[in-house]
């Protein structure tokens, strides 16, 4: 078993799965002293927010939504994605080894691992948010945003082709919006701090943030 384990096209999955280990222990560890890998991560990476289910997201924002990084905490979701990574590259080696005796390649098992890692994301990763408890009072509708300020992360907001802005509602929990100018001739760059208005569909219509 360990010989199949630290072959050389395992040694990916070998090293995946040990840092899973890694993972347990140092949670564990800072468990016991009152402190939390989950919760900082959490606080300190911006991919764990609460992307609106409404809105279809673009770009890397839509594709950390299909892969469920919206919904999982970040250290739950990296067990995930790497536990997985892991158990499928190992499983196409060992029906390898019993047909053929011979282990692949990682130039052939490494993109079926990612490819069945971010699957497993995608459809394991829902059931498991499912699963985890919720603190409903924190919830918030989208339409409750309204007035709120956002900031502008990507592009630029024209009439008419809306950008997206990360907003923190009152109970500091990130949501990610389209926003365009409530007029034409307005444009809100990167980093412009906006008020939003009325929501139409998925689009917000804001004006710029005057303190």
């Amino acid at each position: 078993m360990w010989a199949f384990l630290v072959e050389q096209p395992n040694l990916p999955y070998t090293i995946a799965f040990a840092c899973v280990l890694v993972l347990g222990v140092f949670e564990a560890l800072a468990l016991l002293i009152g402190l939390s890998m989950m919760s900082a991560l959490d606080q300190w990476v911006p991919a764990d927010v609460e992307y609106d289910a409404d809105i279809g997201g673009s770009g890397l924002t839509g594709i950390a939504g299909w892969l469920c990084l919206n919904r999982l905490p970040l250290l739950i979701w990296f067990v995930l994605a790497l536990t997985s990574f892991a158990i499928v590259g190992y499983l196409v080696n060992y029906i390898s080894l019993m047909v053929s005796a011979t282990l692949l390649p990682q130039l052939f098992t490494l993109p079926i691992a990612v490819v069945g890692s971010a699957l497993s994301c995608r459809y394991l990763g829902r059931v498991l948010a499912d699963l985890l408890p919720k603190n409903e009072s924190t919830a918030i509708s989208l339409d409750d945003l309204s007035g709120y300020v956002g900031t502008i992360t990507l592009g630029c907001a024209i009439k008419g082709m809306p950008s997206e802005a990360v907003v923190r509602d009152k109970h500091q929990q990130k949501h990610y919006v389209l926003v365009e100018p409530e007029t034409s001739g307005i444009e809100f760059a990167s980093g412009t701090q906006v008020v939003l208005l009325k929501r139409e569909g998925r689009v917000w219509s804001a004006t710029r943030f005057d303190n």
